[in-house]
Formats: structure tokens, sequence, C-alpha cells
């Protein structure tokens, strides 16, 4: 692999990243890290991940024309890629859904802030998504002028695995937390119905019950199939069985 080149910009598979640090130390010296970022097709040509999706075609390798794609045993079609990173060696990873969705915020990149914030209900990264508020809040003047304003709380993306609103995507993956923090900000449930600890932990993050939005409710909105959270929440059953009971995914 170390004489591989990519088979797109012709440079090594390797790339340079700074370690992350959070300590300032004016008397330590950064060290470059170099990692692999290797894309083996099965035809064995070989990108950068930004390569190849800047040239991603669905069924042929965009060098050597030859056919990448294949069936899986359910009978949809796939990518299988062998893909080396910072994290390792992944053999038999399936590319195409995120080489997919890749070249659709690529062509929507409107969708792309939309996409993050999903992803942070996914990862159930708070201060990820209190920081997307405030700067979407900052910058509501400027896109309401240019008629692009969009209300993040209420987003609904149709992106795998993370299909729905912010609050649907909470509810997929037990991040009961974001939940609490998007009721919060966007829907009309009682305050009496949050936990203290609720309430003192968004008194801790900045957030006052002054920022809430409730119009229209997040527990109103439906996923491509149709399903309020609520709905969802069923489906899932397990820590949303009290919510359900307690009438908290309910408007």
């Amino acid at each position: 692999m170390t004489d591989q080149t990519c088979a797109s910009c012709q440079e090594s598979l390797f790339i340079e990243v700074e370690p992350d640090s959070e300590v300032e130390d004016s008397k330590a010296t950064a060290h470059v890290e170099s990692v692999p970022d290797d894309v083996e097709l099965s035809c064995g040509c070989h990108y950068h991940w930004e390569c190849f999706l800047d040239a991603y075609a669905i069924t042929q390798c965009p060098t050597c024309s030859k056919d990448i794609s294949s069936l899986s045993p359910s009978g949809s079609q796939q990518v299988i890629v062998t893909l080396r990173n910072e994290g390792g060696v992944q053999e038999g990873y399936d590319i195409l859904p995120a080489a997919t969705e890749e070249a659709y915020l690529r062509a929507y990149p409107e969708e792309r802030k939309g996409h993050a914030y999903l992803e942070f209900c996914r990862e159930g990264d708070i201060d990820a998504i209190i920081h997307m508020m405030k700067d979407g809040d900052d910058d509501n003047d400027e896109e309401e002028e240019a008629g692009e304003h969009t209300d993040i709380l209420r987003y609904r993306g149709t992106f795998e695995g993370i299909e729905g609103s912010g609050l649907h995507v909470a509810v997929r993956y037990q991040r009961q937390e974001v939940a609490w923090l998007l009721l919060a900000l966007g829907s009309q449930l009682s305050w009496d119905k949050f936990p203290a600890i609720v309430l003192q932990a968004m008194e801790g993050l900045g957030l006052q019950k002054e920022d809430r939005s409730g119009e229209p409710d997040i527990r109103t909105l439906k996923d491509s199939e149709g399903r309020t959270p609520a709905d969802l929440a069923k489906e899932v059953g397990g820590p949303w069985t009290e919510w359900l009971s307690e009438g908290r995914l309910s408007p």
C-alpha cells in the first residue's frame, strides 16, 4: 500500500494531520502525523476518500472504467471497498451509501447544515446542537433578508439512518438528553413536565425558557412514512414507554 498513489491526483495515499490538543504550550512543537487515506476499489485502483467522492460513479471505477458494483444478499446494489484510515483497515466496507449521500449534499449544499444537525442528534452531542442553535440565531437576520432562513429545529431529512426530524432521530437512537433539549427548545410541553435536573442543566448550558420557539410544536412533525415521534417511540419501546405514558411526546 505504501507504493500506491491515488489514481485521481497521483499523490501519496497518506495525509498529514496535526494532533488535537486542548492544552496550549508555547514551548511544545506540534508534530504533524501522516495517516493513511486510502479507498481501494475491487478493480485494484486506489483513491483518497475526497478524490473518490469527487470522481464518484455508481457502477464504474472513474479511472479504469471496470465495474465496481455488486448485489448484496438482499438484492440491493453495493460498492464494496477496503478502507484504510487513521482508524485502521476496514475490509468489505460498502461505500455506496456514504458516496450517494455526499453526492446529494454536494448537489444541494443548503442541506448540509440540516444533515449535520441530525448527525449531532444521533451522536447525542448536546454542545454541538446548542452551538448550532446559537450560530443560527446570529445568522437569522442575514438569511431572512436573503429569503433563505431555515428553522433547524424543524428540519427533516431523508438520509439513511437519520431520517425525519431531530426528535425522530433522538427517539430512534435512544438519546433522551437530546429529546429533552429539543422539547425544551421547540415544543409546547408544559414546563412542569420537565425534571428539575433537566431545567438545571439548561441553565448550566446558558439556555433560558425565553429561548423556546414552540410553534409549530416539533412533536407534530412527521417523517417520510407519516410517523410522528410518538408513533416511532411506540415502535422503539424501551425508555420511551414511560415518555409515552407521561404524555411527553404528545402535543
